[in-house]
């Protein structure tokens, strides 16, 4: 966890700011629309100034929906949302978040990387119990040296509230749909997919039904779906071509 921590704050490090070329009025002017966001989709928004280190707009409704002591978040800030989230959830989380802060410093299309989000799916203290989220970060703003400067995270409960076994990470292009897996977001001792799990899946990427699937390893239909849905979990995938192009980028493919 030190480790993450310590990789996080050197890359917010290593972006070089200059308080006075920062229009602030920009974030006077997103406010208003955040707060209303906040309101009709009633979810938990908040703005993180990359520069200043802290959050810079919180929604009031942190409150209602997580049972969040708003004075404590004014004082204490990071530490009193990281304090809520699941303590094993929060290396992972920790992780993913230096993974995604890497990618973007290590792009210049910054039209891509305004179209570009990272979705979390974890678990926070909620009112006495722990309850799973789903988090939306984006960039809201770069600065004029191309700094990531202000970013935007929208907090939801999540509509599954089965157990979840760990975090669950994608970066998605917002114009495109396409999903990207970083080499990050896999952990050293993360789940792999067994030789049979491998070639089921690509036997799907060649487009192949359950059915032609079975007849061809001659194994049950069962089976196969069985296999399907344990190489969505172990990929955190929503889809078999959403796995496809995971397993593809990790190199897990024939």
């Amino acid at each position: 966890m030190k480790t993450f921590q310590a990789d996080y704050e050197a890359l917010l490090a290593s972006q070089v700011f200059v308080e006075e070329e920062l229009d602030y009025g920009v974030l006077d002017g997103h406010v208003e629309m955040l707060a209303q966001l906040a309101r009709v989709s009633n979810s938990g928004v908040s703005v993180f100034d990359m520069c200043r280190r802290r959050h810079v707009f919180t929604s009031y409704n942190f409150a209602g929906l997580f049972g969040y002591d708003m004075e404590r978040v004014a004082e204490e800030d990071t530490a009193y949302f990281n304090r809520h989230i699941h303590p094993g959830d929060m290396p992972e989380l920790m992780r993913n978040g230096t993974a995604v802060l890497r990618y973007f410093m290590e792009r210049s299309d910054r039209r891509e990387l305004a179209q570009t989000k990272m979705i979390n799916e974890y678990r926070i203290e909620a009112q006495g119990r722990y309850v799973r989220v789903i988090e939306q970060f984006r960039v809201l703003e770069f600065d004029t040296r191309g700094n990531v400067w202000l970013s935007l995270s929208v907090l939801d409960v999540s509509p599954n509230q089965t157990p979840l076994n760990g975090v669950q990470s994608k970066l998605m292009n917002c114009r495109t749909g396409a999903v990207y897996l970083l080499p990050e977001f896999a952990a050293p001792d993360a789940p792999r997919l067994s030789p049979r799990e491998r070639r089921v899946l690509a036997l799907v990427r060649d487009g192949l039904l359950s059915k032609e699937i079975s007849e061809q390893l001659a194994i049950s239909v069962h089976t196969v779906n069985t296999h399907r849905q344990r190489i969505l979990e172990k990929l955190n995938a929503d889809n078999s071509m959403e796995a496809v192009r995971y397993a593809q980028r990790l190199g897990l493919l024939e």
